[in-house]
């Protein structure tokens, strides 16, 4: 079933069965006592240690739907029967013990079959409350692109780094596996994203129930996210001039505009992406994937295609290439390549600072938080960076420097505003900021770091740096004779 098999001992050894009933009346008493006595706190924590629970509880339920294919394998080979797919209606009966549709349940059971035999450090955390069910399936599809001994090698990798996917939400999860395993199936990802160019398409459908027309299309990547950004972009410069649409009609009232103008060639619109990818990747050919703002990681052969204005010869046979020429509809878009530098700590993943030319204020300081956090810094959120924030209260006192910056949704940064709420930059990480919501539980919430898949700095060369940064701050404080004799 499985290429690689699981590290035994990795899992903690079951526990004596108790009374289950007892153990849950008991629970169901203590619950009732919060919610007619409780404070916010009180009540917060016992949501937050019930989630725990469900954890564990879908984490036992992982563990008999495996065992259950297992059976189904067993007996489809006893009997001689279904030898073609020896899984048949394993997924179907799992769903329905759960009560749910039976759509998706066979990925669910490779999943499953990933998790026992290839991730034990991951089933183990699981199986101690640490991911929610959906954060460790999360891990567990984007891993079953890559082969099972690159899927234990991450397994270790994590072990080495219990804490890689701390107060992560769902898409910043997949963005960290998915750096992984672009770094060993990047081919195969980049000849699929070729394909979205010859099957692009726009449809529109009438809807008699709604009295609408909706609109369906399909566009390569390049070109698509540059679109897609123009319409967030203009939408949101319209929104903050009192413009009284939603964000969604003014969005769709300015596509209309621009499809009644004329023919697309007569429509020179400056549509621009960022990426970002290290210099190793961009001049010599390296296979870190590159981060595409607002859409994730990607294949960096796919980025220096788009820079060199044309296909790169990958893995494609002789007829592949000849079949998957660039379409004219790409010769009529002009990339036009603006670098900048961003600068990472010697030894470390942190991003310190942008380019020189780039001076500090706020619309570049703004853009260096956007590059530096990519999503919502409270805790579990995967919104955009819409807004620039302040860690510590710029009325109390707080600087605006990217140390005491960070990025925030709109919605979590009117949040954070709530009686109780408070948070600290952490004194020895600079891009790490510590969270106390109004429930008196402490959460931990770090930038991603800019290259590799975790924080792993280098202790000398760290030690370097803060000494050099600890200097300029005291030559910044102009600490001469003249000034302390003044």
């Amino acid at each position: 079933m499985s290429e690689a098999k699981a590290q035994e001992g990795s899992l903690p050894p079951a526990g004596e069965p108790g009374d289950f009933e007892s153990h849950w009346l008991a629970l169901q008493k203590d619950l009732t006592w919060i919610q007619d006595h409780g404070s916010k706190a009180d009540c917060l924590q016992a949501i937050e240690r019930l989630e725990s629970l469900v954890a564990v509880a879908r984490y036992q339920q992982a563990c008999l739907a495996h065992q259950t294919e297992k059976e189904f394998i067993r007996d489809h080979e006893e009997r001689g029967v279904n030898l073609d797919d020896q899984t048949r209606g394993a997924a179907g009966s799992v769903a329905i013990a759960r009560k749910q549709s039976p759509t998706g349940f066979r990925n669910y059971l490779v999943n499953c079959r990933v998790l026992h035999e290839d991730t034990p450090n991951i089933a183990a955390a699981f199986s101690r409350g640490e991911f929610t069910e959906s954060q460790v399936m999360t891990i567990l599809t984007e891993l079953q692109t890559v082969k099972a001994l690159r899927r234990t090698e991450f397994d270790a990798l994590f072990a080495q780094n219990p804490d890689m996917f701390e107060s992560m939400g769902r898409n910043q999860i997949k963005d960290t596996v998915r750096k992984f395993a672009l770094s060993f199936n990047s081919d195969p990802v980049s000849k699929e994203h070729k394909t979205v160019e010859e099957n692009r398409f726009a449809r529109m459908e009438i809807d008699d129930k709604t009295g609408a027309v909706n609109l369906t299309a399909q566009f390569p990547l390049l070109p698509g996210m540059g679109l897609r950004n123009y319409l967030y972009e203009e939408s949101r410069k319209l929104k903050k001039k009192g413009d009284k649409r939603t964000l969604k009609q003014i969005r769709a009232d300015i596509l209309f505009s621009y499809m009644m103008i004329g023919e697309p060639s007569k429509m020179p619109i400056n549509l621009q992406v960022g990426v970002i990818m290290t210099d190793r990747a961009l001049f010599q050919g390296e296979r870190e994937p590159a981060l595409l703002e607002g859409y994730g990681y990607i294949p960096a052969q796919e980025v220096r295609e788009w820079i060199g204005g044309h296909q790169i010869e990958n893995e494609l046979t002789f007829e592949e290439m000849e079949a998957k020429l660039t379409p004219e509809h790409i010769e009529q878009i002009e990339v036009l390549t603006e670098l900048s530098r961003i600068y990472t700590a010697p030894g470390d993943q942190d991003l310190i600072s942008m380019d020189s030319k780039a001076r500090i204020f706020p619309q570049k300081l703004k853009k260096f938080i956007s590059i530096r956090d990519r999503h919502c810094r409270t805790p579990f959120c995967d919104g955009i960076v819409e807004e620039a924030d302040h860690v510590k209260q710029y009325a109390k006192g707080g600087k605006t420097t990217a140390r005491n910056c960070c990025g925030r949704c709109a919605l979590c940064n009117k949040t954070k505003q709530a009686e109780g709420w408070f948070e600290y930059t952490m004194l020895k990480d600079d891009h790490a900021m510590l969270i106390n919501p109004v429930s008196g539980m402490s959460y931990r919430s770090t930038a991603p770091p800019a290259t590799g898949y975790a924080h792993k700095p280098f202790p000398q060369l760290a030690a370097d740096s803060q000494w050099f940064k600890e200097l300029k701050d005291k030559l910044n404080r102009n600490d001469t004779p003249e000034a302390t004799a003044a």
